[in-house]
């Protein structure tokens, strides 16, 4: 753009938020990393008049879809980690498409 060009104070700004976004992406995909991956599901069996049910994280690793067992006194701790992962997803996701528009603005000045 002709304005950011022309200007350099401005266009040290939309440098420095770019900066600022590629950190934030790289500091919460770090964070993303430590919690569980996948959505939580809850099964129920019934074995000779008895019910049971149990809960499982269900995610996928390279083409095979995996079920990992959750116990009882986890599930509120996982179920909390997979709402948070989700969270930072959608905010990477914002940073990302800020990104790609700051990339737009400056060109080859990024």
């Amino acid at each position: 753009m002709k304005v950011v060009e022309k200007d350099r104070i401005i266009s040290g700004m939309l440098r420095d938020e770019y900066q600022r976004c590629q950190e934030m992406v790289s500091e919460l995909e770090r964070s993303a990393s430590a919690l569980p991956k996948g959505s939580l599901q809850q099964r129920q069996k019934c074995h000779k008049e008895n019910e049971y049910s149990y809960y499982f994280l269900k995610y996928r690793e390279g083409s095979q879809s995996v079920s990992k067992h959750v116990a009882e006194k986890d599930v509120e701790a996982v179920k909390e980690g997979v709402a948070l992962r989700k969270k930072y997803e959608q905010q990477i996701k914002g940073f990302k498409s800020r990104m790609a528009y700051l990339k737009k603005i400056l060109g080859s000045n990024v």
